[in-house]
């Protein structure tokens, strides 16, 4: 390795050790809060952000190119470290939306399902309603014919009881009008025979004297 070499690798040790020195309370923090494989942590990423700007301005003042790289490589992964964590806000924000529409949906299926069997009862409920009402009307159809049969029959009934009265008081009629010829036919009988007797005597009478 030549002096320049030499010259150029010592100031970047140097630079690499303050580094990793200064880095030290964020290592003991990130174990202590269990995100050392985390390359997304807000603090590891603002300190790969300081790291990264010293090694390019030191590299470009100091004219190492090796520090000046591995600064701009650093830039570039923390650019893509912070593209990558804006993306998955991003897709995280697209999850939330879709989280919260997809809540909005099955509640409004929800919704929807109560009105559609609140609307099924309802018309559950018209049908025997209506059922009822007819079944009702058929009753009182029904009852209103029986009544009407009912008093059909009554007037018949009187009307036969009318005509077997008359009926009756017509042959009681005629029996005492019979009776009453027979008994004058009796008593017409019973005169002619004393009529006759008288008759009878009358002749006898004049024989003998």
């Amino acid at each position: 390795m030549t002096i320049k070499n030499n010259v150029a690798v010592l100031p970047r040790t140097v630079i690499g050790a303050y580094l990793k020195a200064a880095r030290l309370p964020l290592t003991v923090a990130e174990r202590v809060s269990g995100q050392r494989d985390n390359d997304q942590w807000p603090p590891a990423l603002a300190y790969e952000g300081f790291e990264a700007n010293v090694e390019t301005v030191l590299g470009s003042l100091l004219r190492d190119e090796t520090l000046a790289d591995r600064g701009r490589l650093r830039q570039a992964k923390l650019a893509q470290l912070r593209r990558a964590a804006e993306l998955e806000t991003v897709a995280e924000q697209h999850r939330e939306r879709a989280e919260e529409t997809f809540d909005e949906r099955r509640e409004q299926a929800a919704q929807q399902r109560a009105d559609a069997a609140r609307t099924a009862q309802q018309r559950e409920q018209e049908i025997e309603r209506q059922a009822a009402l007819r079944e009702q009307k058929v009753r009182q159809k029904a009852a209103r014919k029986a009544a009407a049969a009912q008093q059909v029959k009554a007037a018949q009934d009187t009307s036969i009881d009318r005509q077997e009265r008359l009926a009756k008081t017509e042959a009681l009629t005629k029996e005492s009008a019979a009776l009453g010829a027979a008994k004058q036919a009796l008593e017409a009988e019973g005169t002619v025979e004393v009529i006759e007797e008288t008759i009878e005597g009358t002749k006898a009478a004049r024989k003998t004297g």
